[in-house]
């Protein structure tokens, strides 16, 4: 069995809480991204790289001129100086800048670290500079620290999660490849699917136990049953016992949240006759098809752009070759990042508004959150195929 890559491990442990959530600042990763730079179909948008270094041995001009007031532009700060998550900024730059692409809209790119303070002061040289709009910042805690500050003076596009929910500041709006809005999304689906009694099964981490959490919160709110929560033998010897544990938590239906690694280790003692659903964490794209046959039969839910490649959002956009799905998620995300602040600077985001994303079909709620419906799918001897579009 092939080992996933530690660092996307760390990865999903921040980000697909909340992307899955870039909560935690896990080790570095100084390995560069090994990915393809995308071709956009249209011409690139106006891009720069602020702030610029001059020279140590520069020397000042006897008179320097004012300057003009900055150019109105959209700020897309991003923690591409961070080793932890340079990979996953570039990622979502990449996808971002693709969508621009012939839009006419000046994009300027606040490269950042992961940490908070510089973070906010980026936000704020933004600000200085003359953004009309800012989309960012990526992590959980820097978005947690604006959401808190009295920073945010326009129009901002966060790329996660606050830790806490409550309000949040007027013109912050949240956007984010949150595990745990997948987690309650399949509860509403396998609950019309006639569900009735759900077993949580999951892996111990911080991530599965948010995952799992979450489901249980929806699925108490549609008044479906708990069989209770178990988690998975720690060592490969032990999975034999699952299949009586599992016995001795009878339901109709389990919720697995669990990566595929361990789901492949599982699935051989979780009874056929009990419907399995997991998040897109169980998903690792077509090239793992073959390793997909161990997951038969498992409904998840996972973006348009890994699982609807003839999606006529998806097909409007350059395709990007990332060596793993959780890049290319990132890759969707940053189309779908710049189609909202798009239509933030246009003034069409209001209640009711919906987006046909790459990233799922989007919508706007309490004003400030924009929800993604994920397309949901089923393992058929190691296929992916796609289900009737899962319930509101």
């Amino acid at each position: 069995m092939q080992r996933i890559p530690t660092f996307l491990l760390l990865l999903f442990a921040v980000l697909h809480a909340g992307c899955a959530t870039l909560a935690e600042t896990p080790q570095a990763v100084p390995q560069p991204l090994a990915a393809q730079q995308p071709q956009a179909a249209a011409p690139p948008a106006t891009t720069e790289v602020l702030p610029p270094t001059p020279a140590s041995d520069a020397k000042p001009a006897a008179l320097t001129p004012a300057l003009p007031p900055a150019a109105p532009h959209v700020a897309l700060l991003l923690p591409l100086k961070s080793a932890a998550f340079a990979r996953a900024a570039t990622a979502v730059q990449q996808g971002f800048m693709a969508a621009a692409g012939g839009t006419g809209l000046d994009v300027k790119v606040y490269p950042t670290d992961d940490q908070t303070a510089g973070i906010l002061s980026a936000y704020q040289e933004a600000l200085q500079q003359g953004a009309r709009l800012v989309v960012g910042p990526l992590t959980r805690n820097a978005v947690t620290a604006l959401a808190a500050s009295s920073l945010v003076g326009v129009p901002t596009l966060a790329l996660n999660q606050p830790d806490a929910e409550g309000a949040l500041p007027q013109n912050l709006y949240l956007f984010s490849l949150s595990v745990e809005a997948e987690a309650r999304q399949i509860a509403r689906s396998a609950f019309a699917d006639g569900r009735l009694s759900a077993l949580v099964v999951g892996t111990g981490t911080l991530l599965s136990k948010r995952t799992g959490q979450a489901f249980l919160e929806e699925w108490s709110s549609l008044r479906g049953q708990s069989a209770g929560q178990i988690d998975l033998p720690k060592s490969p010897d032990d999975y034999p016992a699952l299949r009586e544990t599992i016995a001795s938590h009878p339901s109709d239906m389990i919720f697995l949240a669990a990566d595929a690694d361990r789901a492949r280790l599982a699935r051989p003692y979780l009874s056929a006759a009990v419907a399995t659903y997991a998040t897109s964490q169980i998903y690792g794209g077509k090239t793992d098809q073959p390793k997909n046959i161990d997951l038969t039969g498992i409904r998840f839910v996972d973006m348009p752009w890994l699982l609807q490649p003839d999606h006529p959002a998806v097909m409007a956009y350059p395709r990007a070759d990332f060596p793993s799905a959780d890049l290319l998620r990132l890759y969707a995300f940053g189309i779908d990042a710049f189609r909202l602040a798009k239509s933030l600077v246009e003034g069409k985001v209001a209640a009711g508004f919906t987006l046909d994303g790459v990233t799922g079909s989007i919508s706007v709620k309490d004003r400030q959150v924009f929800e993604r419906a994920l397309t949901p799918a089923q393992f058929v001897q190691g296929e992916a195929v796609i289900l009737e579009l899962a319930a509101p």
